[in-house]
């Protein structure tokens, strides 16, 4: 009788990824039974995975997941979510008392599990140097997003929820708890599940599939490799420094659309058909792919807001907003739009007398790919500002000791680098830092800091709030976040050196950190920056103040040769040069928020035929010809659609907290900062943002101050 044969070896799905990448394993012999092939790994038990991340504390992150594991974590999490919502509906329909208890607790559990988890999962595609890794990260999002649509599109969680909205218990809530049911109550109405059957059905498919196009637009985007190499010749005007960072061993200079790349050529290289050649290819990026599904998202989500009864989709999402509506938000435009327009003539009057200097004719068009070299130019022939000079007073390590510093005196924390954390971080180029609070020594939380750029990572600056601060199973779950830039690495021959506007990115990043890590909403619903969506810029934008004010500056700079502090001088004209270019830089932010307000106003869009009408009309320099800057505007798939506008929205707050309290009262003042760490950051989302506001001011907000730091009324 023939033996029996030995079991097929199979690998895991992480090694069948790897092997497809041309990674090449030696398999053992004897092959072990239920044992990967490649990795000699198990199957991994997801429930034991996820009880052992919840019981561990006080940081619940792991960095060190194998894509398998990732996706044995993904499954467990699902069903461990759907058990928890499975039961509150049950309570319902099995006909017992609703209580908070029974209710409302095991979905507060189930969204304070989900949010670490789903972080764990989730974060590494924006991060994760291994492709395999991001890749299955990017599909875990898939998953869980599309879980995260079935469980708040269930219309016995609504109902359950509904039901116990008529207790007399629920009548007597307070606080947090009774936000928090309202909310809730809101939130599943805005999923369709007060209508009938089949238009919640169709509302749910179509949040499915809007979901899944968000995570594609977002890949697609990250995952962008486009090079460049041109000759010395072809790079003139660019500085000594860049050109060394870039050079390759055949004496050319590979260049790429990386921001630390791609911002200071467009700034500086003098040679116009280099710029113009990087320019179209920045504003190309995705242009087939993401183009076509800009299109289909803006005509999902006009398909839905009509299903919820709204005219347009800018109109159903706004109306939860502090704007109170689509009307509000064209009017805030059309009007600073319209103040802004003498000041844009101005500026454009002076960049073409820069291009006609240059020996242009003086009538001139300025294309898309001058903006950013004029405006440089003109900062430093009107202002003499020297921001090649200014770069060496800015090395990382003194900008982020002086950063954090100011960040510690304003708000009464202390941060201490935190080794243990750093060494499990998910790259050897993270750090990670401690918080406590000063006065009581209470741990207040931990933030990491990804400072640099690397192949695959979110090519942008971003705060990621990854472990919310909340009470959780009679505990108080301490907040985790991570700053991450995309700021110049060191070399052999001298440090990170920052540009003034990478300084003033750092201080607005970091600002989100604070509000996520100063949060003391005891409900997840209401952490840190889970404020309404046109106001969360505002208190990071409010703190980008600081980059310019001589005292906040001399502390945050050092030249990294001789250790001087910056020139008078050279001071003085940064300062002066704040509201260069002021009209077209607040213009261009005008023209992408009407842009997204056009579109999501319409049924449908040709996005790159309306970017290019706006821009003509609202800027009068041309989009280049066969671009589509849409394709790679993150923000219209990543959560602000629609609300775009929302960044020149909070900063008519931003400015008044800055010039009503802090300028009136000291920029480093402890008292202002405290109480600004206690109204502005620390309730969240559990009060109206206008409320919090006016705390802070002791007065409803005005745009004065706002419409001064334009420079459109006088000081």
């Amino acid at each position: 009788m023939a033996s029996e044969a030995p079991p097929i070896p199979v690998p895991c799905p992480c090694c069948l990824d790897r092997q497809a990448n041309g990674f090449r394993f030696r398999l053992p012999v004897p092959f072990p039974e239920n044992v990967c092939s490649v990795c000699l790994q198990p199957p991994v038990d997801g429930d034991a995975l996820v009880s052992e991340i919840l019981a561990s504390g006080p940081v619940r992150l792991r960095w060190n997941l194998s894509p398998t594991q990732i996706e044995a974590l993904v499954e467990a999490l699902i069903q461990r979510c759907k058990s928890k919502c499975d039961a509150v509906a049950a309570v319902h329909s099995d006909g017992c008392a609703l209580t908070w208890q029974n209710c409302v607790e095991p979905l507060l559990e189930e969204d304070a599990e989900f949010a670490v988890l789903e972080s764990i999962a989730t974060f590494p595609q924006n991060v994760a140097a291994d492709k395999v890794l991001r890749d299955a990260s990017t599909e875990a999002d898939s998953k869980l997003s599309a879980y995260a649509v079935e469980s708040s599109s269930r219309k016995d969680l609504y109902e359950a929820l509904y039901a116990f909205s008529q207790t007399d218990e629920a009548k007597s809530l307070q606080g947090e708890r009774l936000r928090l049911l309202q909310r809730k109550l809101r939130d599943f109405r805005r999923k369709g599940l007060h209508l009938d059957e089949a238009t919640a059905t169709e509302v749910k498919a179509l949040n499915t599939r809007i979901s899944e196009l968000g995570i594609q637009y977002s890949k697609n985007l990250g995952e962008v490799d486009t090079s460049f190499v041109f000759s010395a010749a072809q790079l003139t005007g660019c500085p000594d420094s860049y050109l060394e960072d870039r050079k390759q061993e055949c004496g050319s200079y590979k260049v790429t659309l990386k921001y630390p790349c791609y911002i200071p050529l467009m700034q500086r290289c003098t040679v116009s058909e280099t710029r113009r050649k990087m320019e179209a290819a920045f504003n190309s990026r995705c242009l087939k792919e993401n183009t076509a599904i800009l299109e289909e998202l803006v005509q999902l989500r006009h398909k839905k807001a009509k299903l919820m009864g709204f005219d347009t989709h800018s109109e159903f999402t706004t109306v939860v907003r502090m704007s109170g509506g689509a009307a509000k938000v064209k009017s805030f435009l059309s009007e600073l739009g319209e103040k802004l327009k003498p000041l844009l003539q101005s500026d454009l009057n002076a960049l073409k007398e820069l291009k006609a200097a240059d020996g242009c004719d003086p009538d001139c068009q300025l294309h898309a790919w001058d903006r950013s070299f004029y405006c440089k130019k003109l900062e430093e022939t009107k202002y003499q500002v020297d921001h090649e000079e200014l770069k060496k007073y800015f090395p990382l390590e003194v900008v982020t000791q002086g950063l954090l510093g100011i960040y510690q005196e304003l708000l009464g924390l202390n941060f201490e680098q935190d080794l243990d954390l750093q060494k499990d971080a998910w790259h050897e180029e993270v750090k990670a830092f401690k918080v406590t609070d000063v006065q009581t020594q209470e741990l207040v939380g931990f933030f990491y800091m990804d400072m640099h750029p690397r192949e695959g990572k979110y090519g942008h600056a971003a705060c990621f709030g990854l472990q919310p601060a909340c009470e959780l199973g009679g505990a108080w779950q301490v907040p985790v976040a991570a700053a991450v830039c995309n700021f110049p690495k060191s070399t052999s021959g001298k440090p990170a050196l920052l540009s003034h506007d990478d300084v003033e990115t750092f201080f607005h990043e970091f600002g989100h950190v604070m509000h996520q890590l100063c949060s003391k909403a005891k409900l997840l619903m209401f952490a840190g920056t889970r404020v309404e969506r046109d106001f969360v810029e505002a208190p990071s934008q409010m703190l980008e103040n600081w980059v310019w004010q001589p005292e906040a500056l001399k502390r945050m700079s050092r030249h990294y040769q001789t250790s001087e502090p910056i020139p008078t001088a050279l001071m003085d004209s940064l300062l002066k040069s704040r509201n260069a270019n002021a009209g077209l830089l607040n213009m261009r932010q005008v023209l992408l928020a009407t842009f997204d307000q056009v579109i999501h106003t319409s049924t449908s869009a040709d996005t790159a035929a309306e970017l290019a009408r706006l821009t003509q009309e609202l800027m009068t320099v041309p989009a280049t010809p066969g671009t589509n800057m849409a394709a790679s505007f993150g923000h219209l798939a990543g959560g602000y659609d629609a609300q775009y506008y929302g960044y020149l929205w909070s900063e008519v707050y931003s400015a008044d907290m800055f010039a009503s309290r802090f300028e009136a009262e000291g920029i480093l003042s402890p008292t202002v900062g405290l109480s600004y760490r206690q109204e502005i950051l620390a309730p969240g989302g559990s009060r109206d943002a206008i409320d919090s506001l006016r705390a802070f001011l002791g007065r409803d907000p005005i745009q004065d101050p706002f419409l001064k730091s334009k420079g459109l009324v006088a000081a």
